[in-house]
């Protein structure tokens, strides 16, 4: 009998692996965009903020801020006046008449009115924003106080805060400044006028 030849097993044969694919190419290029673009904000100059446009106040010179304010007054822009004498004021903190001039224009801002649609309506937007430039009247108001140098000077801003307390309803306290700004300076004709409405008022009862 012929025998057949033993063969040695054969290795079992491992599964082929596909050949690696070269790593994706694009991770390089991008890779080096993030790089140039840190860079870049880094070194590249950043674009200044635009700043808004300074009122026209605020590029007036003393003189023609205070002749500007004058004629919004006039014209019953009270607020609009406020701005321009804050601009003489800041340019002439010594100035009584500029600080005197900026109280009394915010005040009489905090009761400014317009014509809307055939109805008058305070130019503020509320009644915060309203209590808010009388706060602020008063507070220039001290300022200007402080900056007076004649009995003249002292007997128009005791005669602006009778005016402030008579505004809202305080009669009594308002005519004890008039009277100290009448006692200050007895030949203004405004302020004695003053003084006299106020005492009418308060033997009618505080009724305007």
């Amino acid at each position: 009998m012929s025998r057949r030849k033993t063969r040695a097993p054969r290795p079992a044969r491992r599964p082929s692996r596909p050949a690696r694919r070269f790593r994706r190419w694009w991770t390089l290029p991008l890779v080096g965009l993030v790089i140039l673009g840190f860079v870049l904000l880094r070194v590249w100059p950043r674009p200044r903020r635009a700043e808004p446009p300074a009122p026209p106040a605020q590029r007036l010179g003393a003189e023609a801020a205070f002749r500007l304010g004058i004629t919004l007054s006039r014209e019953g822009r009270h607020l609009a006046a406020a701005g321009c004498f804050a601009t003489v004021a800041r340019q002439a903190p010594g100035s009584w008449i500029a600080q005197q001039s900026y109280a009394g224009a915010l005040f009489n801002g905090a009761q400014e009115v317009r014509l809307h649609l055939g109805k008058s309506e305070p130019v503020t937007r509320s009644s915060v924003e309203r209590v808010g430039l009388v706060r602020a009247s008063m507070l220039e108001a001290r300022r200007a106080d402080s900056l007076a140098t004649t009995a003249q000077q002292r007997a128009v801003m005791a005669y602006q805060r009778g005016q402030t307390l008579d505004a809202y309803g305080l009669v009594s306290d308002a005519i004890v400044a008039f009277r100290s700004a009448a006692a200050l300076d007895p030949s203004s004709a405004v302020i004695v006028r003053g003084v006299r409405e106020a005492e009418r008022r308060i033997a009618s009862g505080g009724a305007r």
